[in-house]
């Protein structure tokens, strides 16, 4: 039985996490069943999702937005919304899904699009999970695509409490995943790979991550979380994209580096910490 928006803020108050709870229903939620997990800037009727932006909860369309204190006024909300402000929104949604939405992170069976490369996949002893896969798709041997990443947050004690990951990978036509490459799935959206993109061996792609189109990564290059990765970029080998960083169209990082910083389009970065060479 799904849990109602007022439910979930119960629940939040018992476990010390939350601060204050404004909304718009005239029954305070009562009568918000919570059906599904979201982000928060795609949240529609009967989603849950958080956020760290206090001006996420202006434009919130879900039904609950777990976010950060202090709690907007209900005028700000639109109708029928809900949110629970909390001092560590990421550690309460990571409490929400494991107390009311642990089933979504239950591995699912991938999708291909053609059938046949299930065949390539068990035979190269590949582990693929949670992914929907197009044409003319290569993977090698003991890649791994759909695994859960590195998502915790630490609780008051220190100790790291995992975030749950429930989205997925989608990998677009004529995209080659070299040997023992790493592709995890997201947390909430997807993990997605471009038509054309290419991924070399020992490669780890982080949760969220956005390959673009035409895109080469070279092998043992890191991608943090939630990366962008422009269409036509070269990542070469070794390198280090940190979490919610976006290199931009036709640029090209040299080896090794460790780009902290966003990379403009057909710019050159080289070094550690990674610098604008021309």
């Amino acid at each position: 039985m799904s849990p109602s928006a007022a439910e979930v803020v119960r629940y939040l108050a018992e476990i010390g996490q939350l601060q204050a709870y404004v909304t718009t229903r005239d029954d305070d939620g009562e009568g918000a069943a919570l059906e599904r997990v979201a982000a928060d800037a795609t949240a529609g009727p009967g989603d849950v999702a958080w956020s760290r932006r206090a001006e996420a909860a202006a434009g919130f369309r879900g039904a609950l937005l777990v976010g950060p204190a202090p709690a907007p006024a209900a005028s700000d909300l639109a109708p029928g919304a809900a949110v629970a402000a909390c001092a560590n929104p990421r550690l309460a949604m990571a409490s929400v899904i494991g107390r009311f939405f642990a089933q979504l992170a239950a591995d699912q069976a991938p999708v291909y699009a053609e059938p046949a490369l299930a065949l390539s996949v068990s035979a190269n002893q590949a582990w693929v999970m949670n992914a929907r896969i197009g044409r003319d798709v290569s993977i090698g041997s003991h890649a791994t695509i759909g695994c859960s990443g590195m998502g915790y947050e630490r609780d008051s004690a220190g100790r790291l409490v995992k975030f749950p990951q429930l989205g997925g990978v989608l990998i677009e036509d004529d995209v080659d995943v070299a040997a023992h490459a790493t592709i995890q799935r997201g947390a909430l959206g997807d993990t997605i790979l471009r038509r054309g993109a290419r991924i070399g061996p020992h490669v780890n792609v982080g949760h969220n991550v956005d390959v673009g189109e035409d895109a080469l990564v070279a092998g043992h290059a890191q991608l943090g979380g939630s990366a962008r990765i422009g269409k036509g970029a070269t990542i070469w080998q070794g390198a280090v994209i940190a979490n919610g960083v976006t290199i931009g169209e036709g640029a090209v990082i040299g080896m090794s580096a460790a780009v902290r910083k966003n990379v403009s389009p057909g710019e050159v970065w080289a070094g550690n910490p990674a610098r604008k060479l021309r």
